[in-house]
């Protein structure tokens, strides 16, 4: 497991922090995917109650870069003091990656908007040394 956790003073006051899991490696036809679980907790530590608009994200690997951009289906609100969680799977075709990404987050009480960055986090088989 690895785990990390952003600064807030750079966050407007939303902490965000990963967990990823290693799950399996899988055989589809000749090619190999290795399946990583991703655990994202944001909690909002300042005085506003905030709306997360999109996610924005890039998988590094050693066979390219994906793009994942999406808006999210359940916009969720985070009153202040809260947390909520965000699971994720991802699935590479190389034993080693990196994500970095960030929130498109709304402020409810002024309406504006900033972006709440994502800690990068690696992507590891177990066999590799971290």
């Amino acid at each position: 497991m690895i785990s990390k956790i952003t600064d807030l003073d750079n966050l407007k006051g939303i902490r965000i922090s990963t967990s990823v899991f290693f799950i399996k490696k899988v055989y589809l036809r000749k090619n190999i995917k290795y399946l990583y679980k991703n655990v994202i907790t944001i909690t909002n530590k300042s005085k506003n109650t905030i709306q997360i608009i999109s996610k924005h994200k890039r998988i590094l690997e050693l066979f390219g870069v994906k793009k994942l951009n999406s808006v999210l289906k359940e916009k969720p609100l985070i009153k202040p003091g809260k947390e909520i969680k965000i699971n994720l799977n991802y699935s590479i075709e190389s034993k080693i990656a990196m994500i970095i990404g960030y929130f498109s987050i709304i402020s409810l009480n002024n309406s504006t908007r900033f972006r709440a960055y994502i800690p990068q986090t690696k992507l590891s088989h177990p066999e590799i040394l971290n």
